[in-house]
């Protein structure tokens, strides 16, 4: 990537930026592109394109005059930079930090013991509803053995063993 040294002294008037993407542009153009041969080569395609370039460059460099904008710009530069010494002292703002800091903490402690009552919800009414099912399978078991008289042998078994008679309370239900 390099113009012929005949075009040196448009080439310095033009920032390296502005000089890679005129090559760039003149080598990847969609109508009718130049290859890399031609771009490096004397043209006076290629010379109306560099002024017109450093034309261009020239007129955007120029600022603009507007008294209007600059008289605007400095009071409005030169008010906030003593509004903002005078507003943020150091300690200002870190105290805003912190008070920031603290109301995010709170926040969180908030939402946490939020979810945390919540799950405790979950987890009570879980519990209740495996307390329930027990009872009943601890009903349904004991009516199954009272029924297939496995109850009956076990309270033999053990009167024989402590050597002791235990009452038969299912015979004073009706009295």
């Amino acid at each position: 990537m390099a113009f012929h040294e005949n075009y040196s002294s448009l080439l310095a008037q033009l920032p390296p930026l502005l000089i890679k993407a005129g090559w760039i542009q003149l080598t990847t153009r969609k109508k009718n592109p130049l290859s890399e041969s031609e771009a490096s080569s004397i043209s006076p395609i290629i010379e109306a394109f560099l002024k017109h370039e450093v034309d261009r460059y020239q007129r955007n460099k120029k600022p603009r005059y507007n008294p209007i904008i600059e008289v605007e710009t400095e009071s409005r530069i030169s008010d906030s930079s003593s509004n903002i010494a005078l507003l943020y002292s150091e300690e200002e703002v870190n105290a805003r930090i912190k008070e920031a800091t603290d109301n995010l903490r709170q926040e969180l402690i908030k939402s946490t013991e939020e979810t945390l009552k919540t799950i405790k919800q979950q987890k009570d009414i879980e519990c209740n509803q495996i307390r329930i099912d027990m009872r009943n399978e601890f009903k349904f078991t004991l009516k199954k053995f009272i029924r297939d008289g496995t109850i009956y042998s076990l309270i033999h078994d053990l009167e024989k063993k402590d050597g002791r008679l235990y009452l038969d309370i299912s015979r004073f239900k009706g009295l």
